[in-house]
This record gives structure tokens, C-alpha cells and sequence, in this order.
């Protein structure tokens, strides 16, 4: 195994590597909330089902898919590993966005319901979009040289 080189890792490379932390950070943090008057609550990611977690362990994966040539493992096509896995993060994020309930939306609860996506989805939301920038950066970059 390679020594791993922090002064090594490209910006750009950062880019990923940041987007999987930070995307493992805003899971634990409400993706969906709720308000019924006395009654309120909130959910992660880990338990909004696959809309959730699944975009998580896609950044995840891009940071190491990005990492790994730096421990000595080359990754056949990593640019394009990481542009397709954060784009599909990044859509995935955006569908669960679109299919959380919203306020009194199919409640039968009327008007004193307030629900909706949380601060964590947006979050993620805005992370996977910067993952999908870098990515997108990154593969344009490696065709040219190659």
C-alpha cells in the first residue's frame, strides 16, 4: 500500500471527498418534519427510506472511488464513476424532495398540520448539486488530457 500524500489530493478531488462527509453529516440531521399542534417530529435520512440513505451512500462512495488511487487502487473510469453516482445521488434527492408529504397534503388532518421537507434534505440537496459541479469539472478535465 501506498503512503497516503494529503498535498496530493486535487481540488477538485476535495470536491468529492468533501460532498461524503458532509453528506454523512446531513443525514443525521431532519430530512422531513412534522407540526400537529402538541404532536411534532422529524425524521433523517436513515429513516425517510432509500430517498434518504441511498443518495448518502452514493457520495460516500464517490469520496472513495476519488480516494482510492491515492492508497495505490486504481479505479477504472473514476471520473465517470463519480459524475454518474453523484448525478444519480443528486436526482434521487430531488424525487424524494418531490414525493414527501406536505402540509395537509393526504392527512385528513385539515389545516393544523404543518409537515415538509427538513434543513438535512436541503442540505443534501445543495451538497450533491456541488458533488455533481465537481464531478462534471473533473470528467471534462480528463477528457481533454486524454
Amino acid at each position: 500500500m501506498d503512503k497516503f500524500d494529503l498535498k496530493q489530493v486535487t481540488k477538485l478531488e476535495w470536491t468529492a471527498i468533501g460532498a461524503g462527509i458532509l453528506a454523512f453529516i446531513a443525514s443525521f440531521l431532519p430530512w422531513f418534519s412534522f407540526d400537529a399542534g402538541i404532536i411534532s417530529s422529524s425524521v433523517t435520512a436513515w429513516g425517510v427510506g432509500i430517498g434518504g440513505w441511498g443518495p448518502v451512500l452514493l457520495l460516500i462512495a464517490c469520496a472513495a472511488v476519488v480516494l482510492a488511487p491515492h492508497f495505490g487502487k486504481q479505479v477504472p473510469n473514476a471520473p465517470l464513476i463519480w459524475l454518474a453516482a453523484s448525478g444519480a445521488a443528486l436526482l434521487i434527492i430531488l424525487l424524494r424532495w418531490i414525493t414527501l408529504p406536505s402540509s395537509g397534503v393526504g392527512t385528513g388532518l385539515g389545516t393544523g398540520l404543518d409537515a415538509g421537507a427538513g434543513f438535512g434534505l436541503f442540505l443534501g440537496l445543495i451538497i450533491a448539486a456541488v458533488s455533481v459541479a465537481g464531478a462534471i469539472v473533473n470528467f471534462l478535465a480528463t477528457r481533454k488530457t486524454v
